[in-house]
């Protein structure tokens, strides 16, 4: 997969981050970006 779409998706992920309200949002975004930084990282 591109690094770019991966780091694309993590900007995406941070707007996203601001916006959140609940615990459960703020967990499901940082498993994301925690799976879109494990691609960048190989």
């Amino acid at each position: 997969m591109k690094i770019s779409k991966q780091l694309n998706k993590l900007k995406n992920l941070n707007v996203e981050a601001e916006k959140c309200s609940t615990r459960e949002e703020a967990k499901k975004i940082i498993n994301k970006a925690i799976k879109a930084q494990s691609k960048i990282n190989k």
